[in-house]
């Protein structure tokens, strides 16, 4: 009984080290277009609708880039409801984390 167990934790101990590096590896980088539909500076996740109506939901964080169509440096913070963005992220575990971000912003009269 006692050799049984003992090869039961040896096959288990093999199967978590095998699936490490699977769990390693860079998740592949994911593109979509749309617009912002949510925006939650709180919680740190937003919503992108895309054309066909799907939505996308990615959380992001202090190191997400963020670049404006008049290419500039940006913040979460100054996006905008509605606004048109293009967004990068990558699937991590049950989670789509944001990684970069480009905007449209809407020119206002004058500009």
């Amino acid at each position: 009984m006692a050799k049984l167990l003992s090869c039961a934790i040896v096959l288990l101990a093999l199967v978590a080290v095998s699936q490490a590096p699977a769990q390693e590896k860079k998740a592949k980088a994911l593109k979509v277009t749309g617009d912002v539909g949510l925006l939650d500076l709180e919680k740190n996740y937003m919503i992108v609708v895309t054309k066909e109506g799907k939505l996308v939901t990615v959380d992001f964080d202090k190191k997400t880039k963020v670049t404006k169509y008049v290419p500039q440096g940006a913040k979460v913070s100054d996006l905008g409801l509605g606004d048109a963005a293009s967004i990068t992220y990558k699937k991590e575990g049950d989670k789509n984390i944001l990684d970069a971000i480009e905007v449209k912003v809407k020119a206002k009269k004058g500009e």
